[in-house]
């Protein structure tokens, strides 16, 4: 640092002095980093939020595994977040509940006008964080919608397993976007 300083003032030339004024500027950069980095905003919560219990989602679509998909990828987010502890049900200072409201599936682009080649499922939650010693809500909101793309499988096998990966990737989403959403409300 000394040795660049040191060039940059005994230079003559005016090329020679811009250019160590820039590589000067360019290690200074690089070396105080940008400092970016993902912070969890959990000193949003209130303090006597530390635990929370995700319950089974209620499901109310016709997509049946997608309430345990969701269910799993929740519990997942809480376990791997640093700001509150996934405890059971009786330790919890408060339970996070959702529902899936409806799902529907329709085709998106298509070979000929009645065969689809890709199509999207969509599907609309609600979620409630309620304290668990009164059943107050905390928060709620049901304005979460998401939707994914999938190919039409060459038989109405390989199309549901197909179907079934973009409701997993939904669940991670919504997973995801509720985790986000707990932990910055407040």
């Amino acid at each position: 640092m000394i040795r660049i300083m040191h060039m940059v003032l005994s230079t003559r030339r005016h090329g020679n002095l811009l250019f160590a004024v820039f590589a000067f500027f360019i290690l200074c950069t690089s070396l105080s980093g940008c400092g970016y980095h993902c912070a969890e905003r959990v000193e949003s919560l209130p303090p006597w939020i530390k635990t929370v219990y995700v319950e089974p989602w209620s499901n109310c679509s016709n997509e049946l595994l997608l309430g345990v998909w969701i269910t799993e990828e929740l519990r997942h987010e809480f376990l791997r977040g640093r700001g509150l502890k996934l405890v059971s049900r009786d330790e919890a200072d408060v339970i996070l509940k959702g529902e899936i409201i409806s799902t529907s599936t329709g085709g998106v682009s298509y070979i000929r006008y009645d065969k689809a080649v890709e199509r999207r499922i969509a599907a609309e939650y609600s979620v409630h964080l309620v304290y668990r010693e009164t059943g107050q809500v905390i928060w709620q909101t049901s304005n979460i919608a998401r939707e994914k793309e999938f190919l039409v499988g060459k038989d109405i096998m390989q199309t549901e397993a197909l179907k079934d990966e973009a409701l997993q990737k939904l669940g991670r989403d919504v997973a995801e976007i509720i985790y986000h959403r707990i932990t910055g409300v407040f």
